[in-house]
């Protein structure tokens, strides 16, 4: 795991590792559709990873819930660029694949799969060849989701997440700046207000919420209010 010192990420991968083990029917499900259609696309010579945020990723699932994720993809029409521009068609033909494959699956379930974001792996392995990985975000990108996400396909990319985590350069960098991008994260996706939604799914389905489940909620929610108190404000 990548060595972040700052709390506010420790936290996270604390809370995000005990929710995990209250998986809905729905999450395992789902992650499997999700395995299942990155396959089907290596078959047609699509390579595709993804990195699966929100509920999924702390197994709090309900049929309704919306699937957030990060798309890895091996695209030699934009691999000089750290992602494909909208109208790649590569990047627009496996985005309307997984869906139509994962929803046809799932099918009666309706929810909505958006992609937060996509990297290029070809330009990361570019990167990684000639050496030149200090400050570029993309692959600051790469390591984050990789931390704090749950992985489709993990062979394609792991690889280059091993490589960069033994750059000790690199991880200086990366530490600051992850903690920092967490926090927005955070800000920007209501997560306080998921969390007690979690907790509210648990405890209807008659399962006991551990003491120390709460007490690493309690202490992880007074952590980020810390830390977004400490921002600069304007």
């Amino acid at each position: 795991m990548m060595l972040m010192a700052q709390n506010i990420v420790e936290r996270y991968l604390v809370l995000k590792n005990k929710y995990r083990n209250y998986d809905t029917k729905y999450a395992l499900k789902r992650m499997q559709a999700f395995r299942l259609a990155t396959q089907e696309l290596s078959r047609k010579g699509y390579e595709v990873a993804l990195e699966i945020l929100g509920s999924i990723n702390f197994g709090i699932v309900e049929p309704t819930s919306d699937v957030d994720c990060i798309l890895f993809i091996e695209c030699d029409l934009h691999k000089d660029h750290p992602n494909c521009p909208p109208h790649c068609a590569n990047l627009t033909f496996v985005k309307q694949e997984i869906s139509k494959f994962v929803l046809k699956r799932l099918q009666p379930e309706t929810f909505n799969i958006d992609y937060l974001d996509s990297i290029n792996l070809k330009y990361v392995e570019e990167r990684i060849r000639v050496e030149q990985v200090l400050g570029d975000e993309a692959l600051y990108c790469l390591l984050f989701y990789r931390n704090i996400g749950r992985p489709v396909n993990r062979p394609l990319f792991i690889h280059y997440c091993d490589e960069l985590e033994e750059n000790p350069d690199f991880l200086q960098e990366i530490i600051p700046w992850a903690s920092e991008a967490l926090i927005g994260y955070l800000h920007t996706n209501q997560h306080i207000l998921s969390f007690n939604k979690y907790n509210e799914r648990i405890l209807s389905k008659g399962l006991h919420l551990p003491e120390g489940l709460q007490q690493e909620l309690n202490e992880y929610l007074n952590a980020n209010q810390s830390n977004q108190n400490d921002q600069p404000h304007n």
